[in-house]
């Protein structure tokens, strides 16, 4: 229910920022860009996936089903669906999401260690996101810490909202494996990321 509420209150943030979304607030490395289309996945089950679908979606450059897909659990197979140029895998671990799939975290850890490896072998570059920043905990056996080390140390680039990384957990995972770390001071300011990310020809 909370989950449901965030979502609709995002929804109305977001009708409501309009023309200010110009000074969405990013620093770190910079801006990397991708080609079309891209998928957007969870990774543990979170509402992380569905909030950066309608994230994007407020591009208004960036259509669903035709410039981007979504899917809650890929397989392999579905990496090789279209001739996608990225995967954005969003990061955010929820009992309510993995109870609803009738699966465990070790499962859905097992799900992601397949798809960063069938990534890999495509050389399809991996955009690690974290959008929610109560998706974070000082236990290293917390279900969004082992997403975060299953997902992170093969990923081409990280989005990281500010406070999910007042402990520069990201900064070290940039540090030991070379990856470059975007910041954005909140998650509405993905929007404008997006735009600067992905751009039509």
């Amino acid at each position: 229910m909370r989950k449901g509420f965030f979502i609709l209150l995002l929804v109305a943030l977001l009708s409501c920022i309009g023309p200010f979304s110009v000074f969405a607030a990013i620093s770190g490395d910079p801006i990397k860009q991708y080609g079309l289309p891209f998928l957007i996945t969870n990774a543990g089950q979170g509402p992380g996936g569905k909030m950066a679908r309608l994230l994007v979606s407020q591009t208004k450059t960036l259509e669903l089903d035709k410039d981007f897909f979504y899917l809650a659990e890929p397989v392999e197979a579905d990496l090789k669906a279209r001739p996608y140029k990225a995967l954005m895998v969003v990061i955010g671990s929820s009992d309510k999401g993995l109870g609803a799939s009738g699966i465990t975290i070790d499962q859905e850890i097992a799900r992601l260690q397949r798809i960063v490896k069938a990534s890999k072998d495509m050389k399809l570059p991996i955009i690690a996101v974290l959008l929610e920043k109560d998706k974070r905990s000082n236990v290293a056996t917390n279900p969004n810490e082992r997403c975060i080390d299953t997902i992170c140390p093969y990923a081409e680039w990280m989005i990281v909202v500010k406070d999910g990384n007042t402990d520069k957990r990201f900064d070290k995972i940039k540090e030991k494996y070379h990856i470059p770390l975007t910041i954005i001071d909140n998650a509405i300011d993905f929007t404008s990321l997006c735009k600067q990310i992905f751009i039509k020809k």
